[in-house]
């Protein structure tokens, strides 16, 4: 099973696309988020898979850079199924709030030619906390994150050899959601700036933390593997400067992947 990054940036980032990736496994294909716009559609033709190659996605929230790409893909895979016969499925995965949202804009923005493919072929699929489910032929549990600003779930994915990824979301692990993280092969958490950058940045005003931080929670949960995303954007020394800060209390392995890089799970 591998994970390529399509982005990795937080909300405003300009050098970085924002966070989202590709899980895949075998022909199994399935996006997590979809950024702030059609630049998910440029990603994903660069990386040489076709949207009618993934079988759904899993949409954590609402906020503009995880949603706004969402109506473009689904545009694309109506399209497919328009114009090129494609007869298969696609699954959007998300909370009632968020796929009310991701609903309610493609049916303002997408004609019928997209919108009739609706609970047809195009599948919106409620989650709920604590839920498990096969999505796209991943087997995962979906949890709340227990986010302040917005209702937004993140999930537990189970690897081949029967270890656990725990995608945090774009918020770090809490007390409710520790038993997702610990003992965890792979831990995907945010990490918004460096800590000595706290006071320019302010991440835990805006219910995020630092790479010294997420290395802290990391070495708790007791994981094997720390990968960090969701950064302010940081130049191209932003990898050695997160991986030294996390590395500083973590002694585990510990990615800050690029753009388009891809990751062994």
């Amino acid at each position: 099973m591998k994970a390529t990054f399509l982005g990795t940036g937080c909300a405003m980032v300009l050098k970085r696309y924002n966070t989202c990736f590709l899980l895949e496994q075998d022909d199994n294909k399935l996006l997590v988020d979809a950024g702030g716009g059609n630049e998910i559609l440029v990603r994903l033709d660069k990386l040489g898979v076709p949207v009618t190659a993934i079988g759904g996605m899993f949409v954590t929230h609402s906020h503009s850079d995880h949603i706004l790409g969402t109506p473009w893909v689904i545009r694309a895979v109506g399209t497919a199924m328009a114009e090129q016969g494609y007869t298969g499925t696609f699954t959007v995965a998300a909370c009632a709030e968020t796929l009310n949202h991701v609903r309610t804009i493609c049916e303002m923005i997408l004609g019928k030619k997209m919108t009739r493919y609706f609970d047809k072929q195009i599948l919106f699929r409620e989650v709920t906390d604590g839920e498990k489910l096969n999505l796209a032929g991943f087997d995962i549990q979906a949890f709340d994150i227990g986010s302040k600003k917005m209702k937004q779930f993140g999930f537990q994915l189970d690897l081949p050899d029967g270890q656990q990824v725990c995608f945090a979301g774009d918020e770090p692990v809490k007390p409710s959601t520790e038993k997702y993280a610990r003992d965890a092969k792979w831990l995907f958490s945010e990490a918004y700036c460096l800590y000595a950058d706290r006071d320019t940045y302010q991440p835990y005003e805006r219910s995020h933390v630092t790479s010294l931080d997420v290395g802290t929670i990391a070495r708790d949960m007791n994981v094997r593997n720390l990968l960090i995303y969701h950064t302010e954007d940081y130049g191209p020394e932003r990898r050695e400067l997160m991986t030294r800060e996390a590395g500083s209390v973590f002694s585990g392995n510990i990615r800050v992947p690029e753009d388009m890089e891809t990751v062994e799970l």
